[in-house]
């Protein structure tokens, strides 16, 4: 991970540092949606399936 800056201290570095700078974090967010969405369709699909099974059967 490297600092859009090239000081070799602390000292005379003013304003916001982002953190994830050059590290991927496009890929990362990706990764996390894609995770989302997929919890997010198999809690669907299990809450249905549980409801489904406590319906009276005639």
């Amino acid at each position: 991970m490297e600092a859009p800056f090239e000081a070799t201290s602390w000292d005379g570095i003013t304003g916001a540092i982002y953190a994830g700078y050059g590290s991927g974090e496009g890929f990362w967010l990706l990764v996390c949606l894609v995770l989302v969405v997929m919890a997010i369709i198999f809690g669907w699909r299990h809450e249905e399936h549980a409801y489904k099974a406590t319906q009276k059967k005639d």
